[in-house]
C-alpha cells in the first residue's frame, strides 16, 4: 500500500508538459499556415518555359552591349531630375528606359522614360531613390538590342556606372 495521498492527475507536471509539447508544434503549424496565406510571394512565375526565353532574350542584349563597348554614367540630382550619358556616343536612341529596382519591395520600383537633350545627355524625373536599388537601361520604345546594369548603394550617393551583365 502507497503512504503517498493520491493527487488527481491534472495536479501533477508531466501530465501537463506532454500535452504542451504536441500543442505548441500544433500552434506553430497554424501560425505558418497564416503566413502562407496572407502574404504569397510575388516573384514566382508560372510561365517557366517563357521565362527561360526572356532570360536567352536578356542574355544576348548583354553580349551584344559588351561587343559594343556600352557604358553609361548615371546621376541624380537632389531635386529628383535624373541625368545619363550613353557611351559610345554613336549609339544615341531617341529615348531610354531606366528601371530603378527595389531588392525586396516589387511596390517600390520605378520606370523612368529618359529624353535625349541636344548636349547628348538623357535627362528625366524621378523620385531620388532611398536605400538600395539595382539600375537597368534600355533603350526606349520596344525590344532594345542591348542592356546596361549596375547598383545604386544605400547612402553611396548619386552616381552610378552602368555595364553590360554587371550586377
Amino acid at each position: 500500500m502507497s503512504t503517498y495521498p493520491a493527487h488527481p492527475w491534472y495536479r501533477q507536471a508531466w501530465p501537463w508538459f506532454l500535452i504542451a509539447l504536441p500543442g505548441a508544434a500544433v500552434c506553430a503549424s497554424f501560425y505558418t499556415l497564416y503566413l502562407a496565406v496572407s502574404e504569397p510571394e510575388a516573384v514566382v512565375r508560372d510561365e517557366y518555359d517563357r521565362n527561360g526565353l526572356e532570360v536567352t532574350r536578356r542574355l544576348g542584349q548583354d553580349a551584344w552591349a559588351l561587343r559594343h563597348g556600352m557604358a553609361a554614367e548615371l546621376h541624380f540630382s537632389a531635386s529628383g531630375s535624373v541625368d545619363v550619358q550613353l557611351q559610345p556616343a554613336s549609339e544615341r536612341p531617341a529615348s531610354l528606359s531606366l528601371q530603378l529596382i527595389h531588392p525586396t519591395a516589387q511596390a517600390q520600383d520605378e520606370v523612368l522614360e529618359l529624353k535625349a537633350g541636344p548636349d547628348g545627355r538623357y535627362t528625366g524625373t524621378a523620385t531620388h531613390p532611398v536605400g538600395k536599388r539595382y539600375l537597368q537601361l534600355e533603350a526606349g520604345g520596344g525590344a532594345s538590342q542591348w542592356r546596361l546594369r549596375g547598383v545604386l548603394e544605400a547612402g553611396g550617393g548619386t552616381r552610378a556606372r552602368l555595364l553590360p551583365g554587371s550586377n
